[in-house]
C-alpha cells in the first residue's frame, strides 16, 4: 500500500492536462489497444508499470494520459509497455514511435528514381580510407537507429579489412553528393537541406556468427565517435520486433542508396526504389548453387532493371509501419547481397532484421 501511494503521489506530478477526453470516453493506448479514458487510481495496469520504476514505465503513463477532470485521466488498457510482445520500441536505446521513422515528405538504385530532399533522413554513407591513409569513398551504406548508432551490413565493417581499406568515418544528412549544400526549387523558392554531418567510427560490432562464405548473420552496428541530433534530415528509423513474422510473398518494399546506377557509376543523388517480398523457397530455387537461404534471411526483387547493388550493401529494406497515424517506415532488413544487378529472375537478399532486434538493443552501450 505504501508503495502505490508513492507511485500515485509520483503520477500526479507526471501527468499534466495537455487532452481534454471526457472520462470514460473510448480512446487508444500506447499499445494501440482499444481503451477508455479513466481516472489514474483506477488503472491497475499504469499502477503497476509504475511501481517498477522504470523510465518506461514513466514514459509509458505519461504517453497514456488522455485528459483532467479534477484529476489525471489515463487510457487505460490490459497490457503496459513491458508487455508487448517483444516490441522494443520502448527500450531505453532506442527512439520511440514519435521519433523514429517519420520523414517530412511524403545513380544506384537500379530502376530506382530519385528521392526528394528530406526523404529517407536516417540512410548514412559509410567512409574508407586506404593502407596509405588516403580517401578510398563511400563503399557501404547503412541507417541511423539512434544517436550513437548505425546499423549496416556485417561484410561493410570487417571485410573490407582484407580489401586494403578500412571503415572511417559516417556521413549523415547527405542527399546529392557533387554539391556541398544540397538545395531544390528556383532560387526564389528554393529548399535546402541542413549541411551534412561527418563523425568519425569510435568501434564497429559484427555479428560474431557472421559467415562470408554463406553470407548468414550479415548485420553489424557502427558505434559514431559522438551523438548527433536529430532534424528533419537526420532521423532514425524504426526497428521491428524480436523475430516479428515476414512479410508476406508479394508485398513491396524500399531500398534506397546511392550505389551503382544501370550505366555501372554512382548515382550523384540517393535513389529509391520498390522490390517485391520473395518467398524463401522461391528465391531459394532461383538462386541455386549460388547461394543459400536461411531463417536469418529474406529476399526481394528479381524484377528487371529494378534492384540494390554494389554500394548499397549495409542499407535498409522498408516498408511502411501499419497502424500508424503518419507515414512511418521500419526497417525489414539490411542489404546483403545478390546475384548481378537489377537481373530479372534473381532476386536480392537481405539480413531479417527482426531476428537480430534483441542482439541490436544488447550490443548498445
Amino acid at each position: 500500500m505504501v508503495l502505490i501511494c508513492i507511485v500515485l503521489i509520483q503520477i500526479s506530478f507526471l501527468i499534466v492536462p495537455i487532452l481534454s477526453q471526457n472520462r470514460n470516453s473510448p480512446c487508444t493506448t500506447p499499445t494501440r489497444e482499444n481503451g477508455r479514458c479513466i481516472p489514474v487510481k483506477s488503472c491497475k495496469i499504469i499502477t503497476d508499470a509504475l511501481a517498477s520504476g522504470t523510465s518506461e514505465a514513466i514514459r509509458f503513463a505519461q504517453q497514456s494520459q488522455c485528459g483532467y477532470d479534477s484529476v489525471p485521466l489515463v487510457c487505460c488498457g490490459t497490457r503496459s509497455v513491458q508487455q508487448q510482445d517483444g516490441d522494443i520500441f520502448s527500450h531505453r536505446l532506442l527512439p520511440n514511435r514519435n521519433v523514429c521513422g517519420i520523414e517530412i515528405t511524403n545513380d544506384r538504385i537500379v530502376g530506382g528514381t530519385s528521392t526528394d530532399i528530406d526523404e529517407f533522413p536516417w540512410l548514412v554513407l559509410l567512409r574508407y580510407l586506404d593502407d596509405f591513409g588516403d580517401d578510398a569513398g563511400f563503399r557501404c551504406g547503412g541507417s541511423l537507429i539512434n544517436e550513437r548508432y548505425i546499423l549496416t551490413a556485417a561484410h561493410c565493417v570487417i571485410v573490407n579489412r582484407n580489401q586494403g581499406i578500412s571503415l572511417n568515418s559516417v556521413r549523415l544528412g547527405e542527399w546529392r553528393l557533387s554539391t556541398n549544400r544540397d538545395c531544390i526549387g528556383q532560387i526564389s523558392l528554393q529548399k535546402c537541406a541542413g549541411p551534412v554531418v561527418d563523425v568519425g567510427v569510435d568501434t564497429t560490432v559484427p555479428h560474431p556468427r557472421y559467415n562470408a562464405r554463406s553470407r548468414d548473420n550479415d548485420i553489424g552496428l557502427v558505434r559514431m565517435q559522438r551523438s548527433v541530433g536529430f532534424t528533419d534530415y537526420i532521423k532514425p528509423i524504426c526497428l521491428p520486433s524480436p523475430n516479428a513474422s515476414p512479410s508476406s510473398p508479394g508485398i513491396n518494399m524500399m531500398v534506397a542508396g546511392w550505389g551503382s546506377t544501370e550505366n555501372a557509376s554512382n548515382s550523384d543523388v540517393k535513389q529509391k526504389v520498390s522490390v517485391p517480398i520473395v518467398s524463401s523457397t522461391d528465391c531459394a530455387r532461383r538462386i541455386g548453387r549460388r547461394g543459400t537461404i536461411t531463417d536469418n534471411q529474406l529476399c526481394a526483387g528479381g524484377v528487371q532493371g529494378k534492384d540494390s547493388c554494389q554500394g548499397d550493401s549495409g542499407g535498409p529494406l522498408m516498408k511502411i509501419l501499419e497502424q500508424s497515424a503518419n507515414i512511418q517506415w521500419i526497417q525489414e532488413g539490411v542489404i546483403s547481397w545478390g546475384i548481378g544487378c537489377g537481373v530479372v529472375g534473381y532476386p536480392g537478399v537481405y539480413t531479417r532484421v527482426s531476428r537480430y532486434s534483441t542482439w541490436i538493443v544488447d550490443n548498445m552501450l
